[in-house]
């Protein structure tokens, strides 16, 4: 087994430079920049699901490295003091080459960037950059009629967009970066998908940690899936008041997943109203809930959307993991 070197943070570093291979994730960190004195290299822990410190360097002067046993494809980060970072994709063993030039660059046969949220950003300003200026001009003006036709519009892009977001990932094959970008996928709406990419993964690694982490994951959105009983939670909305879902046992119960800053909830919200006034009488509700970080712009839109059922403001994002929601908006009806 080859080792892998990641050599982080190299000023001056030449390229050309050759090294010893052996069963080694090694990590070489040369810095000679006054203006970066804090190196952290980290690795994304499969069981607890998110990074774990391996190693940081503080007042770099040479070379420092840092070496770990390299036993499967894994999802590393290194971050600098100054805020930059960037997440790579390790794919086998071989050599890594990493440097900063105002920006963190990498050069590797072995390894890539691991960013799939810049290939969403470029995918959404190409499916729906025009669609976005329509959306907030309609939203300005309150012309409900042009929301209604704009959300036939967006439905319609939006299938391709995620067929386009599913092709990309296809291409990466079985891998780490795949595995990475799954992550932007939602476990109810893409479960087809993941099943598919899940399957792919474990057919090449059928023990590594990328392949149980999407088991678990999997195993989890069918616990609330359509005919599952849904997972109880408790919240509070601004004011404090402390709103369980048990409380609305007896009701049609609409789950409403939104933002402030989510245009497409921001157009559904108006439909939502007449929804409820239309059939709260025959045992419909609503209880939305909010990943808004922001008081300010939370109340604006409360207010400016006639929002006037119950709101929890799931800051910490908890009972929204619990959902397994990763896009808004997201309804469940219970």
């Amino acid at each position: 087994m080859k080792m892998i070197q990641l050599l982080g943070i190299l000023w001056a570093f030449n390229f050309g430079h050759s090294f010893a291979q052996s069963a080694l994730t090694t990590f070489n960190i040369r810095a000679h920049s006054p203006n970066i004195s804090e190196v952290g290299i980290y690795q994304y822990d499969f069981a607890q699901e998110k990074m774990k410190e391996l190693k940081s360097f503080s007042g770099l002067i040479g070379v420092k490295t840092f070496s770990l046993e390299f036993t499967e494809p894994s999802i590393y980060q290194v971050r600098l003091d100054n805020g930059q970072q960037m997440r790579i994709a390790v794919e086998k063993a071989g050599v890594i080459n990493l440097k900063w030039n105002g920006s963190i660059e990498m050069v590797s046969e072995v390894a890539t960037e691991s960013d799939f949220g810049k290939t969403i950003e470029d995918l959404n300003h190409r499916f729906f950059s025009d669609l976005k200026e329509d959306y907030d001009k309609a939203i300005r003006e309150g012309n409900q009629a042009k929301l209604a036709k704009l959300e036939v519009i967006k439905d319609e892009l939006l299938v391709d967009f995620v067929l386009a977001m599913e092709q990309e990932v296809r291409a990466m094959g079985p891998s780490a970066a795949a595995f990475d970008a799954l992550a932007y996928f939602d476990l109810h709406k893409n479960f087809a998908f993941l099943q598919e990419m899940t399957s792919l993964i474990e057919s090449q690694f059928p023990h590594a940690g990328m392949t149980q982490s999407l088991q678990r994951n999997l195993s989890r959105a069918a616990a609330v899936a359509e005919g599952s009983l849904a997972p109880k939670f408790i919240g509070r909305d601004l004011a404090g008041n402390q709103i369980e879902l048990t409380s609305f046992k007896g009701n049609y119960l609409l789950i409403d997943f939104w933002a402030s800053w989510c245009r497409a909830c921001r157009a559904e919200n108006p439909r939502l109203a007449k929804l409820r006034t239309q059939y709260l009488e025959k045992g419909f509700d609503i209880l939305s809930i909010s990943q808004d970080s922001e008081i300010a712009p939370y109340k604006k839109a409360m207010e400016k959307d006639g929002l006037t059922w119950s709101q929890i403001h799931d800051a910490d994002r908890a009972i929204t993991r619990l959902y397994l929601v990763s896009s808004l908006p997201s309804n469940f009806l219970l």
